[in-house]
């Protein structure tokens, strides 16, 4: 990312975070302002990482789906190929989505075809997925903009 938005993006969760914020006299309000505000500033800091976690998320999704599903290797290559972590984020994020439509649908196939080892392998990498995404650094840097 281009460091000129990194810093336009810090500056306006500042600004939102400790401007703002303090001048809305309700309560709620001004807590979901400093919550909008803590969710720019996660962004700025994260947005670089972002594009290799998709990266990642998608190799991982295309091993799984190599060694659990029916899907085979060929079925795959424009997608692998395109994993190659030379990709813009809008680019990974699109693959990301069609992996995650495909996993999906060998879950259902997995589960009704009673094949419960593989489900389960496919309930620990979708955590994973998901701890990837977590936003919990929201909840200490609310604490800290209200000390």
């Amino acid at each position: 990312m281009k460091p000129d938005l990194n810093i336009a993006l810090l500056n306006a969760a500042q600004e939102i975070i400790s401007r703002f914020s303090p001048l809305v006299e309700d309560e709620y309000e001004r807590s979901r302002l400093s919550s909008w505000g803590a969710l720019i500033l996660i962004s700025a800091m994260k947005l670089d990482e972002a594009g290799d976690s998709l990266d990642k998320e998608n190799r991982d999704i295309i091993e799984w789906l190599l060694s659990n599903s029916r899907i085979k290797e060929n079925e795959l290559e424009a997608l692998k190929s395109a994993n190659s972590g030379n990709n813009n984020i809008s680019f990974l994020d699109e693959n990301n989505q069609k992996l995650r439509r495909i996993l999906t649908d060998e879950v259902e196939f997995l589960e009704s075809d009673g094949q419960r080892a593989k489900v389960l392998s496919a309930y620990e990498l979708f955590r994973s997925m998901h701890q990837r995404r977590k936003v919990s650094d929201l909840v200490g840097l609310l604490q800290q903009n209200s000390d």
